[in-house]
């Protein structure tokens, strides 16, 4: 893996020695939140007029990252200023639905390496990009320690990237033990703290542009079934839909296809038929940023 780190620009590289002691510390002293790597020292620079930081947050199991991890982290906000200040990828050590993991998936520290590379490709697009540990599955309680432990020059507005399935579980009040609590985890997160989630579908309509379009019913604008059935059946997601703190934005469906799952299904696959690396690395390449694909074939992962 040494290759892959030579590769690396000088401060990502440093920070791609640091990640495993990083990660020893961060368990053995139970930390709840943890940068192990920013773009820049003082990350994020903002410019002197910036009244609020709006900062991207991709919070995902990086199981190996994919082309719809990167195709999320190019997505716009849904109120002005129209662009991210920068952007964190961020991963929990501790799975609401896992636990700490499953076996066949990648370490916490190979996908502190996956997330790295991540964070480098999407600099080449002049993005600043921050990797942080949190040890707290729910996204609710991540934003409240983002807010807790972030440091920038402006107030913090925080941007949720995610998928539709990723929306429907953070609407499950079995996460919270009661519908109340998530009644009052939402409004914690949406009216105190302003956070947002923007949340990509990835059905032909959406992509086709039809989703979150003004004046449109909360279930006219989810287009994906899945979207279609909670905000038929949650009032509490129809109603942050409709006040805007949540927005629905279309994802290429030739990047949307790519998931974690079927990635390492490939691999298993792949490793199987005793596929030559040059064609592991090309087929991983539509799939997975060019980084990853690298690594994923060095790496043997899965």
């Amino acid at each position: 893996m040494e290759a892959v780190a030579r590769a690396l620009g000088p401060a990502a590289s440093e920070a791609w020695h640091r990640l495993g002691p990083s990660l020893e510390q961060f368990v053995a002293e139970q930390q709840r939140f943890k940068l192990v790597y920013t773009s820049q020292p003082t990350w994020p620079v903002l410019p002197a007029s910036c009244e609020r930081a709006h900062i991207a947050v991709l919070d995902a199991s990086f199981n190996p990252p994919t082309r719809a991890h990167a195709g999320l982290a190019h997505l716009r906000p849904a109120i002005s200023p129209h662009h991210f200040d920068a952007h964190i990828l961020l991963f929990s050590v501790r799975n609401a639905d896992k636990g700490r993991g499953r076996p066949g998936d990648a370490s916490p520290l190979q996908r502190l390496h996956m997330m790295l590379l991540l964070a480098q490709h999407l600099e080449q697009s002049d993005m600043q990009v921050a990797v942080a540990l949190v040890d707290e599955p729910l996204v609710f309680a991540k934003s409240t320690l983002l807010h807790t432990h972030l440091r920038a020059s402006a107030p913090l507005h925080l941007h949720w990237l995610m998928g539709s399935d990723t929306l429907v579980r953070v609407f499950q009040p079995k996460y919270y033990g009661s519908e109340a609590a998530l009644v009052h985890a939402c409004d914690r997160f949406f009216a105190q703290e302003q956070s947002h989630m923007l949340c990509a579908e990835r059905s032909p309509t959406s992509v086709q542009g039809t989703a979150g379009l003004p004046g449109a019913t909360a279930l006219a604008q989810a287009t994906s079934p899945e979207l279609h059935e909670l905000l038929a059946h949650s009032a509490l997601a129809r109603h942050w839909l409709e006040q805007g703190g949540i927005a629905l934005r279309p994802l290429d469906p030739d990047v949307a296809r790519h998931s974690s799952t079927a990635v390492r299904t490939f691999l298993t696959e792949a490793e199987a038929q005793g596929m030559s690396r040059e064609d592991l690395v090309n087929a991983l390449h539509t799939m997975v940023p060019a980084p990853v694909a690298r690594y994923l074939a060095e790496a043997h992962v899965y």
